[in-house]
């Protein structure tokens, strides 16, 4: 009885035939898919955090009233801090020079801000709690701080908390039995921030009118008045030529003696390129990994080829042909590397799951750590496997090649 095997039936033979050679092939792919996958997400967790950090750097320029200068403590026209929000000031202009500030070349966002008043409310704060009013739909130096992205935009009656005011977003607020609904929080700032209440700019104006607010000697706030607004420079633009042209827009004009250009501190620009540029090197490492694991693989490769001799030398004396050496060969590498990639990247899986459930990749990266969702983690997963197979691909070319030309008879003798 003559009983035929298919390609398939032969390859999984071999394949357990030599448990050891094959295990320790598909221990190499699965380290390589797991180096491969486990640097993809900690790139990506770790570029989470360095976007955040861009976006954290707060304003390139803040147009104030002149008077503002005395909260700087002599710092002078630059800020040594990031420029997330105006200090408490009870001097303000007129919203209506944004207008101005939108014909200036450089410039590609602008956003109000207002300060109201700073209250002792205890149950909110031991600590005095500095009120202020933004416009969410042009804030850029607030929302980047949340600790959570608002589910929807910051709708009337709603507030931002800083990190020090007790109180957690869903829950219920009052000021001056006002009564508001705290729709996100803060991380910590370090900063007068950390102590605010950061409302809608028509609900601050409103709590403005509401008595017992505003210290009788703070003058009344009017709709349209802003204690500052924040500019965001188009990327690559100078930020000196760019404060120099909103200084010149006001040269001529009534506010000239009125408003003050304060620009962010040159020793903060070469901070915020370093930040940038992380993404770029942390892709750079994780292409350096991949041109690493094809030499590696194909070294692999080649010693499983060479041990394979005897058993190719038998094949060709039975009668197999170089194209059915070529594709068992071929084959078996691809299988090794698909099964080698799946149980590396399953046990990378698991083992990031352990690791951020106890915070481990939050200490080891000293920045928090954002997890990719479920939708990115599958196309890593999917680009790592990809690739781990394309490399058992490539690097099995030349020895399938190889394998294919030998003489049975000599193969068969220097087998070992």
């Amino acid at each position: 009885m003559i009983l035929k095997m298919n390609y398939l039936t032969f390859i999984t033979a071999s394949i357990r035939n030599k448990p050891g050679r094959n295990l320790a092939t598909l221990f190499c792919f699965a380290f390589i898919a797991a180096i491969i996958f486990t640097s993809q997400v900690l790139m990506e967790g770790a570029a989470g955090d360095v976007n955040r950090s861009v976006t954290r750097m707060g304003a390139d320029h803040m147009v104030v009233p002149t008077q503002y200068t005395v909260f700087l403590r002599g710092a002078g026209p630059e800020n040594t801090v990031a420029i997330v929000m105006a200090e408490p000031s009870d001097f303000r202009i007129k919203g209506d020079i944004m207008g101005r500030l939108k014909k200036i070349p450089g410039i590609v966002s602008m956003s109000p801000q207002i300060f109201i008043a700073t209250l002792n409310i205890p149950e909110l704060s031991p600590d005095p709690v500095n009120l202020y009013g933004i416009d969410p739909e042009t804030d850029f130096t607030i929302k980047p701080w949340l600790q959570k992205p608002l589910d929807k935009p910051l709708g009337p009656g709603e507030v931002i908390i800083g990190s020090a005011v007790a109180g957690n977003p869903g829950t219920p607020l009052s000021i001056r039995d006002q009564k508001y609904t705290i729709a996100g929080k803060l991380d910590l700032t370090r900063s007068s921030v950390d102590h605010a209440v950061i409302l809608r700019l028509e609900d601050a104006y409103n709590l403005a009118n509401v008595k017992g607010v505003l210290p009788p000697s703070s003058p009344k706030i009017i709709a349209g008045d802003v204690s500052a607004i924040l500019i965001r420079d188009v990327p690559d633009e100078k930020l000196k030529v760019v404060g120099d042209r909103i200084t010149r827009a006001f040269y001529l004009s009534p506010e000239s003696r009125t408003v003050r250009v304060i620009n962010r501190h040159f020793s903060l620009e070469p901070v915020n390129e370093d930040i940038q540029g992380i993404p770029d090197l942390l892709n750079l490492i994780s292409v350096f990994v991949v041109i690493v694991a094809l030499p590696l693989i194909a070294l692999i490769s080649a010693m499983v080829a060479h041990e394979r001799q005897r058993e190719i030398g038998l094949l060709k004396a039975m009668g197999a042909k170089r194209n059915v050496i070529f594709l068992l060969v071929f084959t078996e590498s691809l299988l090794l590397s698909a099964f080698g990639g799946i149980a590396g990247i399953t046990i990378s899986v698991f083992a990031l799951y352990l690791m951020d459930t106890q915070g481990s990749l939050n200490s080891a990266h000293q920045v928090s750590f954002f997890i990719p969702t479920v939708i990115e983690i599958g196309a890593m997963a999917g680009l790592a496997l990809l690739i781990v197979i394309f490399i058992g691909s490539i690097s099995s070319l030349w020895p399938a090649y190889r394998g294919s030309l030998m003489n049975p008879y000599e193969a068969i003798r220097s087998e070992g």
